[in-house]
């Protein structure tokens, strides 16, 4: 697909704002990503519709217009990272943890890396020669004539085999199709390739039949494969010629609806020193009319993530906010404060009087827009960090994180060195 035909947005656009084209937010709302009660687009990857494709980046980027196809290529690797280490049923549904097109995506991309690392199809053909190629003994001995010598007897006419590969059959037609399909499909996006051609595969004949007519082919094939590439590669065609008899394989949606769980995900794996503290958190406790108590664990505290320091008897309590954090009208609300300052209790309350612990937002964002976040009585004039009632609420520190540097990290399975360093170090500023 030509660079062109590609439109770079954000999450979180007004859905009145006139960068979105018409005809986008029209197929978004056949699609269900655009209710009509809703005043901003939720959602983060990619679309296709009547003039392209349309690729949502996380909220707060701020990648140049030069390298969003790049920001583009490294939000699908982390969407497919993510999908494979999810729950894709009904839980990651009603949740918002679903990848939308996760299971196209990650047949798409295996199917590729399959066609790069080992071209299209070949089938091994066995054929039956006389004298040229491997001896079947029993065979020569059943069918030819034996002449007799001092040595034994003697066979001219020895019954042979020979192997040959042949990629001109139907199964490697319906490969060749599948990959031209997939790298028009995906090749800008997955492969950063603008224009693809493959001489091999325009070589290849169109398969014959009808899509279910190609599965049973498939179907047979598959019966009479042993290497574990070839019956990778069949059940890999045969399920996308499943996906593609059940949707229109041309419309390409690949994405989340809630980004804020791949932002705490990807955040919570990239931090340094991750400390597991939500087993030993307390637990509400019930109490019957029959005077029983019942501790109900599942409905616990739970921590987006706590750092420890190597050393030191330092914790930081981390909250990732997806939130546009470019003022405090459009911050975190009381209902989110609440939380981390009963976070940090319970972790002061757990480590003993001698822990540091601190609390943590982080932001998406390149620069820092909110320092911190504290509490004062409501008629008291602010003027400094003193006039806050810090001894009941403890500052909650803001950082922010650039995504598109985030998606980078959490592709290559790296860590945030800098933002751990200024989380742990906050206390010392």
């Amino acid at each position: 697909m030509p660079v062109s035909n590609i439109l770079y947005l954000s999450d979180r656009l007004l859905v009145s704002d006139k960068t979105i084209p018409e005809s986008l937010l029209s197929e978004m709302r056949s699609l269900g990503l655009v209710a009509p009660d809703m005043v901003k687009v939720h959602f983060c990857g990619v679309v296709s519709y009547s003039d392209g494709l349309a690729v949502f980046l996380p909220r707060n980027h701020e990648a140049r217009i030069e390298d969003r196809a790049s920001a583009a290529h490294l939000l699908l690797q982390a969407l497919l990272k993510y999908y494979q280490s999810k729950d894709s049923g009904i839980y990651a549904q009603e949740s918002g943890e679903e990848v939308i097109g996760g299971r196209a995506l990650s047949l798409a991309v295996s199917l590729l890396n399959d066609y790069q690392a080992n071209s299209l199809y070949v089938r091994r053909v066995k054929e039956r020669l006389t004298n040229n190629g491997k001896v079947n003994w029993a065979r020569t001995i059943t069918r030819s004539s034996a002449y007799p010598t001092i040595s034994g007897p003697m066979y001219f006419d020895l019954s042979t085999s020979r192997s040959r590969y042949t990629s001109n059959c139907e199964t490697a037609k319906i490969h060749a199709q599948i990959i031209k399909e997939l790298f028009k499909d995906y090749g800008m996006l997955w492969l950063g390739l603008p224009r693809f051609f493959d001489e091999r595969l325009e070589l290849m004949p169109k398969p014959s039949g009808t899509v279910n007519v190609q599965i049973a082919y498939l179907q047979r094939e598959l019966q009479l494969s042993y290497s574990e590439r070839d019956i990778f590669l069949i059940k890999g065609l045969i399920q996308y010629l499943r996906i593609k008899k059940g949707i229109n394989i041309n419309n390409i949606l690949i994405g989340v609806r809630k980004f804020h769980n791949l932002w705490e995900s990807m955040l919570d794996e990239c931090l340094i020193g991750k400390y597991a503290v939500n087993s030993k958190l307390p637990v509400p406790v019930y109490q019957l009319l029959n005077e029983d108590f019942v501790p109900v664990a599942q409905k616990g505290q739970r921590t987006d993530t706590v750092l420890k320091h190597h050393e030191e008897n330092r914790f930081a309590v981390v909250d990732a906010k997806y939130y546009e954090a470019s003022s405090p009208n459009t911050a975190p609300g009381w209902s989110d404060l609440v939380k981390q300052f009963y976070y940090q209790k319970a972790v002061s309350l757990l480590e003993g009087d001698t822990a540091l612990v601190t609390n943590h937002f982080v932001f998406p964002g390149h620069s820092m827009k909110l320092k911190a976040v504290h509490v004062a009585e409501r008629s008291r004039i602010v003027k400094s960090e003193s006039d806050c009632m810090s001894e009941l609420y403890p500052t909650i520190h803001c950082h922010y994180q650039d995504p598109i540097e985030l998606l980078d990290v959490f592709v290559r399975g790296a860590k945030l060195t800098k933002l751990t360093d200024d989380i742990l170090q906050k206390h010392l500023i």
